[in-house]
């Protein structure tokens, strides 16, 4: 899968809770129904298709090159400055305003291309909440020193060894690596 069309469903699965944030401030809890049933279908799809194909091409990328990790700086702790874009859901926008609505889509829309980009990469609410940690690591690979942001479910280890895979230009799953693969 091309690492533009990954780096898109990164993006907007991380946006799935503001999304959903969306979704509930538009429900009429007192006729139980949508006020804009249309737009938040549309919400509700890019939040199911986003993290639905966004796991779907993780567990289909198995194997990959051998490193061995030299050091680790966990960056998973900068989530809190993740929620600014989230202030979106509580500043007063109008869903029955056209102009509000381009205008948040037009700021989803620079926040993503100047994500990807900048190199920027954004904490993805839904990776963590589902185990993923973000990390930047230093590693060797065919006796050269590297580093590059990973992202990886579970806990990292200095001198162990894991599969790493690209999936966009600025970002890395890793994977466990068997020992007894070697034997």
């Amino acid at each position: 899968m091309p690492r533009i069309i990954t780096s898109i469903l990164l993006f907007i699965s991380s946006f799935s809770p503001l999304f959903l944030i969306f979704v509930v401030r538009d429900f009429d809890f007192d006729k139980y129904c949508f006020k804009h049933p249309f737009l938040m279908l549309i919400l509700l799809f890019f939040v199911v298709i986003s993290i639905i194909l966004l796991f779907i091409i993780f567990k289909i990328m198995k194997g990959g090159d051998i490193i061995m990790i030299s050091s680790i700086e966990n960056r998973s702790p900068d989530i809190i400055n993740y929620t600014i874009p989230y202030l979106l859901a509580f500043i007063n926008t109008d869903l029955n305003s056209l102009p509000d609505i381009i205008s948040v889509g037009i700021f989803l829309v620079i926040l993503m291309v100047l994500t990807i980009t900048s190199k920027s990469i954004f904490i993805n609410p839904v990776l963590a909440m589902a185990g993923y940690g973000l990390y930047d690591i230093h590693y060797t690979y065919n006796n050269n020193d590297m580093s590059k942001t990973v992202l990886y479910k579970g806990e990292l280890s200095v001198n162990d060894r894991y599969y790493i895979k690209t999936l966009t230009p600025f970002l890395s799953l890793l994977g466990g690596y068997d020992e007894t693969e070697d034997a």
